[in-house]
């Protein structure tokens, strides 16, 4: 994985009048922090840091065929407990669309999206400071090997989109297949409000993902003792440049075994942001200005009590000129386990994009 994210990068730095022709095009985008501890005994222990830095190239094949590939360039620990920045692939797909769907539907695959995670995303708004609430509790990886069909609905699937896919069920960060079982994921979205000036930014989404979970299955259990399974449900409300109030509810249970109930988990992430480039004078530095809230209920089983978390983040944000953003936010993490210790945290973040 780190040698093809060299050789892509190699690549893009020695041939820029190829890989920005018309039909191939390069973005990418940076995740920078200064953060400081501000729990109870960490004496304000703070750092520098990137989060993540992407580099995507997209081309277009033919009328019916393109590519994507991105590289993930991210913190990992080495074999000594060492932090240190590693090059990853995240995406590497290939999209079909058959000539007789009149572009209504996509074939993708390889290393793709899990289409949930990658929409919520969207809807959050905010990836540069923290995951959606499904993937920073790794029930779902945000990216995996498989085959889907995408079916837009509407004026270039405007109005929404219906997925289906096929997926190994591990994650880019570890590829590895262990068993012979394949997970099954079905998507949908809906715009209901696209032709809407006031409502276009408003979504519904839900997914259905079935599969099991990547262990070794013997022949002496079936794969069902071992299942995975997640149910997620969510959406926002936004209204024009002022205001969207979000949600992102999950249920997740593994299977723990013959004889043996499975454990469930849920997730409930509701979010929300004021805006003010509706309410201020387009030369005024508050026009790029929104401050902004989340808030995450995190029951780790559901069947034990006091194991569950509350996280919250909330800030200010602005976004001065095209491709950069930074906020000023504050994170705590409370635990209903008495004896546990409330985490708190205080980060300026900020999102460099090409």
């Amino acid at each position: 994985m780190k040698k093809l994210g060299l050789v892509i990068l190699l690549y893009l730095l020695v041939a820029p009048s190829v890989v920005q022709s018309d039909d191939t095009k390069v973005s990418g985008r940076l995740f920078s922090y200064w953060g400081m501890d501000l729990t109870d005994g960490s004496a304000s222990a703070n750092e520098f840091g990137l989060g993540r830095a992407y580099l995507t190239v997209k081309s277009k094949l033919s009328e019916f065929t393109s590519l994507r590939i991105t590289t993930d360039l991210r913190q990992a620990e080495d074999a000594d407990g060492d932090t240190q920045y590693n090059i990853i692939l995240k995406y590497g797909y290939i999209d079909w669309k058959p000539a007789f769907a009149n572009n209504s539907l996509k074939i993708r695959f390889g290393l793709q999206p899990t289409p949930y995670i990658s929409y919520q995303n969207k809807l959050w708004g905010r990836r540069y400071l923290s995951k959606t609430v499904a993937d920073l509790n790794k029930y779902l990886t945000a990216s995996d090997l498989g085959l889907s069909a995408n079916i837009a609905l509407g004026n270039d699937g405007k109005l929404g989109q219906i997925t289906a896919a096929l997926f190994n069920g591990t994650s880019y960060k570890a590829l590895g297949e262990k068993n012979s079982q394949k997970d099954f994921n079905a998507y949908g979205r809906l715009n209901p409000f696209w032709e809407n000036d006031d409502f276009k930014r408003s979504a519904l989404v839900a997914q259905f993902y079935y599969g099991t979970q990547n262990i070794i299955i013997s022949n002496l259990v079936e794969a069902s003792d071992y299942k995975r399974q997640l149910i997620s449900v969510g959406g926002l409300l936004a209204y024009r440049n002022t205001f969207d109030i979000g949600f992102d509810l999950n249920w997740y249970s593994l299977g723990q075994g013959p004889l043996t109930n499975d454990s469930s988990q849920s997730g409930l992430s509701l979010h929300g942001a004021l805006y003010f480039k509706d309410m201020t004078a387009e030369n005024s530095l508050l026009h790029t200005l929104n401050i902004f809230g989340r808030i995450d209920l995190n029951d780790l089983n559901t069947d034990k009590p006091n194991d569950g978390d509350t996280y919250i983040i909330a800030g200010i944000e602005i976004a001065p000129t095209k491709g950069f953003k930074t906020s000023l936010n504050i994170r705590s993490r409370s635990f209903e386990d008495a004896l546990s210790i409330t985490e708190k945290e205080l980060f300026v973040n900020s999102l460099f994009k090409f």
